[in-house]
């Protein structure tokens, strides 16, 4: 969708706009066609105001990933906010126990296609991935670490993966299974080391 290019006080505004165009586009159509012409004409916004708040397209799907990398955080805070049990609380939030099993149908396409670029772009691969962990690192997921709630996370990461590759090869009943599998390797029984 086009849209008249807009002028506003509101820089926030403007670039919260062409984070989610660029979402948009990237998700829609890929990063073939991701261009800041499109990005800028799907935002309302002159390719001027564009590269204002974003320099080149590396910057703009920057801003992209750390928007993302921002929402992870939070969701994994919340969560552990709200977990009474705090043995294995920061494991069970990044897995996300707490929605585990009302994943939406579909893949994550937004996570699905920045993966794409990281994997098509050596530099973008090794700075997102750097600040990823940092940004993992920054809940507490590795204070208090068990072989359990390791075990855990990297079962979760690799369903993870799955999901976002859209392979849909696990049937519900063993998604079930191991998500219970999961949960139990998390409960504070299991997470002394």
């Amino acid at each position: 969708m086009t849209r008249a290019p807009k002028r506003t006080n509101r820089p926030e505004a403007v670039k919260t706009d062409l984070l989610d165009a660029a979402a948009r586009i990237l998700t829609e159509r890929g990063i073939l066609a991701f261009t800041l012409d499109l990005v800028a004409r799907d935002a309302g916004v002159s390719k001027g105001g564009l590269l204002h708040h974003f320099a080149n397209k590396k910057t703009l799907l920057d801003g992209l990933f750390l928007r993302e990398m921002e929402a992870f955080r939070d969701d994994i805070l919340a969560s552990m906010q709200k977990d009474p049990e705090p043995n294995g609380r920061a494991a069970r939030a990044y897995i996300g126990m707490d929605h585990m099993g009302n994943r939406e149908k579909g893949t994550p396409a937004l996570l699905r296609h920045l993966l794409a670029v990281m994997l098509l772009e050596p530099q973008l691969c090794s700075e997102w991935t750097r600040h990823y962990w940092e940004t993992i690192r920054s809940t507490g997921l590795f204070d208090n670490m068990t072989p359990s709630l390791l075990l855990s996370c990297l079962a979760a990461d690799g369903l993870a993966i799955w999901d976002i590759l859209g392979a849909d090869i696990i049937d519900k009943k063993n998604r079930e299974q191991l998500h219970a599998l999961i949960e139990k390797l998390t409960n504070s029984s299991n997470t002394e080391s």
